[in-house]
């Protein structure tokens, strides 16, 4: 199941919407689940949301292979904030200066979102059992 959520990033003062892929059973089960951090969540489960209308297919194949949580919030659709929100150094792309805010956002991920989805699901929260990925 996709479960959407809004969430306040405050490093960049806005709100993003944050898809979190769960196993169908897992308020059933009693196991605890690897995390799977991502970027651009609106890619990767629904062809209906996905940038240029096909998807990651990560819902299909996460169903099938029930073995971790994904989380993954939106990137900013605005101009060429996705490229500084991901980048952890300022460079010039075309004719564009790109000032790199990814330590920015990094942080935010593992101080604030991190702790957050530790403490609503059932996760294994040790480092062996946390992963990101884009």
């Amino acid at each position: 199941m996709i479960e959407k959520r809004d969430i306040y990033i405050p490093c960049f003062q806005d709100m993003r919407m944050l898809h979190i892929y769960l196993p169908e059973d897992y308020e059933k089960e009693t196991r605890h689940y690897p995390v799977l951090y991502m970027f651009d969540g609106h890619n990767l489960f629904f062809d209906s949301t996905a940038t240029y209308g096909t998807c990651w297919g990560l819902k299909e194949y996460m169903d099938a292979h029930p073995q971790a949580i994904i989380v993954a919030p939106e990137c900013n659709h605005e101009g060429n904030a996705r490229l500084e929100e991901y980048s952890p150094y300022d460079f010039v792309w075309q004719e564009y200066d790109i000032k790199g805010r990814g330590k920015a956002y990094l942080d935010w991920m593992v101080q604030e979102l991190k702790p957050l989805i530790d403490a609503k699901y059932p996760t294994l929260p040790d480092r062996e059992n946390t992963a990101i990925g884009g």
